[in-house]
């Protein structure tokens, strides 16, 4: 059996140009996530995307509870990214515009991000990261998750 870190570094790895990005993880029974991202300023950077299990003592968005990872060039406005062959169950997503490609969400001296960030769901992050359910959708056979960028 693949591990789930295996699998992370396994998705990490994949770039696309496209429009719609189809991203494969090995799995004995397929699920389906489509992620909707809308509202990148830019096409200058990258964009970051984070798959997240919930898991106990695990607070989310924590690496931790990360099982993949994707990148692709950043593309302005909305396209689709579509991510196939992960074990049924409850996914959280976050995300990040990463502008000037240094791969980190720049923050000022505050805290405050200054790059656009977004979970799925368009969850309330407005004092801090959302609750994994408010992020989160099931992905039984096939599930589709809004994830706007907010600036």
């Amino acid at each position: 059996m693949i591990s789930v870190l295996f699998r992370a570094k396994l998705a990490i790895a994949v770039v696309a140009a496209g429009a719609v990005t189809a991203v494969a993880i090995p799995s004995t029974k397929a699920a389906e996530l489509t992620i909707a991202v809308s509202g990148v300023e830019s096409s200058s950077g990258r964009l970051y995307i984070g798959i997240h299990r919930a898991g106990r003592g695990i607070k989310f968005p924590n690496d931790k509870g990360m099982v993949a990872g994707i990148w692709r060039p950043a593309v302005k406005g909305s396209f689709t990214i579509q991510i196939t062959g992960f074990p049924p169950g409850r996914y959280a997503v976050n995300g990040f515009h990463d502008q000037n490609g240094n791969g980190k969400l720049d923050t000022n001296a505050l805290g405050v991000p200054t790059e656009g960030y977004g979970f799925g769901n368009g969850a309330d992050a407005s004092f801090g990261p959302p609750r994994f359910e408010a992020a989160s959708v099931d992905v039984i056979d096939k599930a589709r998750i809004q994830l706007p960028i907010g600036y």
